[in-house]
């Protein structure tokens, strides 16, 4: 509860989430009615369902547990005495709170209590204290009755109005986002560019809902979006309900369905065209088929089962882009292969980058030679090996006392292989920027892939100077000799890093144009741009 209000001056009060002693769910909040009628959100539900599992604005929370900031209390006087002895005392402070001060009044679901209803006023409202619950309805009615007219109070309808009347303060619009697992932004760039573009959803008004297609509640990820107030399905924690059969009863609220990968394209698409207000957006991650393909052409025997492979990749892919209302790719590069293959409804929203603000160093300051990626995806293996076993036998001979850190999590035994004296593969490591700050030359050896690459963004976010490939830098539009290094040939290859790593003007000369170069990658830049295309899309 300290947290919430700490982090966000614009809190007024925050309640915890409330559990009968029996195990099941008394309140995750509270909703008031146009009539002034309350009701307990969630009430005898199961606990762990993730609709109430998310740091979210609410109407009111119950006194039985309710943090309010020390300032706002004392504006308002404390409790109103009209409501002595008990009951709506609660729910008025926190409607002053709103209407009078303007503040946020939350529920915050990991604070957790164990409350005995009726202990202390019984049940009936008829006799003793409990019978002021009907009269000070009454009460509140009258005091709040010009704010509880409005739109932004809906009638009670009993549970039909439920989900719409806790959600009212998640945004006007809903997006729900199906990736196959949890944004682990800190090990591979696609979880990174999806965590960010989660956040802009939030900071655009939308109430947000993510989908990770294998159910798992991965932490901290889970907790970290459910603290940006945004609903996470999973189906661990005593919730066996899998996403999919979740995100069927959110269909009606969903405006946005933003699938991500082709074959969740696939099984979710069909899904959303059964609620004809949902505008369908295919996030392609990277052309996949592009990436099937290069590889094939990259292979010696070119494999019939593998030109196959690629090629019901690409009939599939384009059947999901004609489908879709939108297709995102990551690159012009792709855009404009897509463009060509009769697609037109296209926008790019590519990785974002910040540059690190902290204190760089300089050339003498650093050594040996750096690389990262997740070693679940083929293309980082390929390069590593093309890197370890061919480029830097040419680099040893004139630099021998020159290492290489492969960093990355998930190494494979074929890349554990390779550690030596002269290589280290430490594995996932969850803060790397120490690795970014001492290195003196990131490499980027990548024969095939698809997409924009974040281990090139990530450099230049540190202003480590970067060798790299065409493939590597496809869709930066970074220029040879300004802002990066290319090499596409073994020797050449050799030869740039052992030009970079003597050269201390030309590294000084990459590291200062690196922060010009993500200008198109801020998470501003891109915000902007996607709000233009969804405002295309007419879902704002």
């Amino acid at each position: 509860l300290i947290q919430v209000i700490e982090q966000d001056e614009e809190v007024g009060a925050v309640g915890s989430k409330l559990i009968y002693p029996q195990g099941s769910l008394q309140e995750a909040g509270g909703i008031i009615w146009q009539d002034a009628s309350g009701w307990n959100y969630g009430r005898n539900d199961n606990p762990h369902d993730p609709k109430y599992n998310y740091l979210r604005e609410t109407d009111y929370c119950s006194g039985a547990s309710l943090m309010v900031k020390k300032s706002a209390f004392e504006a308002l006087n404390g409790f109103e005495r009209d409501f002595a002895p008990a009951y709506y005392e609660d729910t008025d402070l926190c409607f002053a709170i709103r209407h009078q001060l303007g503040l946020k009044v939350m529920y915050q679901p990991k604070s957790v209590i164990t409350h005995y209803e009726g202990i202390s006023s019984g049940t009936s409202t008829t006799s003793g204290v409990k019978r002021y619950q009907v009269i000070n309805s009454t009460k509140f009615n009258q005091k709040w009755q010009k704010y509880l007219n409005t739109s932004a109070y809906l009638p009670n309808q009993g549970s039909q109005n439920v989900a719409k009347a806790a959600r009212k303060y998640q945004g006007n619009k809903t997006v729900l986002v199906i990736d196959s697992y949890m944004p682990c932004y800190d090990k591979e760039s696609g979880s990174r560019r999806l965590f960010q573009l989660l956040k802009i959803f939030k900071e655009l008004g939308y109430d947000v809902i993510f989908a990770p297609e294998n159910g798992i509640k991965d932490e901290p990820y889970v907790s970290e979006l459910q603290n940006l107030q945004i609903e996470v399905l999973y189906t661990q924690e005593g919730y066996g309900v899998i996403p999919e059969a979740q995100i069927k009863t959110r269909l009606p609220l969903i405006d946005i369905a933003w699938i991500c990968r082709p074959e969740l394209n696939e099984k979710y698409l069909p899904i959303m065209r059964e609620q004809p207000q949902i505008k369908v957006i295919y996030d392609t991650i990277d052309l996949h088929y592009l990436r099937l393909k290069r590889a094939w052409e990259l292979s010696p025997n070119k494999d019939g089962q593998k030109a196959a492979e690629w090629l019901d990749m690409q009939a599939k892919e384009l059947k999901i882009a004609h489908k879709a209302d939108l297709t995102i790719t990551v690159t012009p590069v792709e855009q404009s292969i897509l463009n060509q293959q009769g697609i037109s409804n296209i926008a790019v929203v590519p990785n974002l980058h910040l540059p690190y603000s902290g204190e760089n160093k300089q050339f003498h300051e650093r050594n040996n030679i750096l690389f990262i990626g997740s070693y679940t995806h083929p293309p980082n293996i390929d390069a590593v090996l093309w890197l370890c076993e061919t480029i830097m036998p040419l680099v040893w001979e004139k630099i021998p006392e020159v290492t290489v850190t492969l960093l990355g999590s998930n190494p494979t035994e074929e890349v554990m292989a390779l550690a030596s004296d002269k290589v280290q593969v430490p594995g996932y490591i969850s803060d790397v920027s120490s690795y970014f700050l001492n290195h003196r030359v990131f490499v980027s050896p990548l024969r095939y892939g698809a997409g924009m690459k974040g281990k090139i963004g990530q450099s230049l976010e540190y202003c480590l100077p970067v060798i790299s490939t065409d493939i590597g830098i496809e869709g930066m539009n970074l220029t040879p000799g300004k802002n990066i290094l290319i090499a596409n040939k073994t020797e050449r290859f050799a030869e740039q890093i052992i030009r970079l790593y003597q050269d201390e003007i030309l590294w000084e000369k990459l590291a200062a144009n690196a922060k010009d170069a993500l200008l198109p990658f801020t998470p501003k830049a891109v915000k902007n741009n996607l709000l233009k295309q969804l405002n295309l899309l007419k879902v704002i």
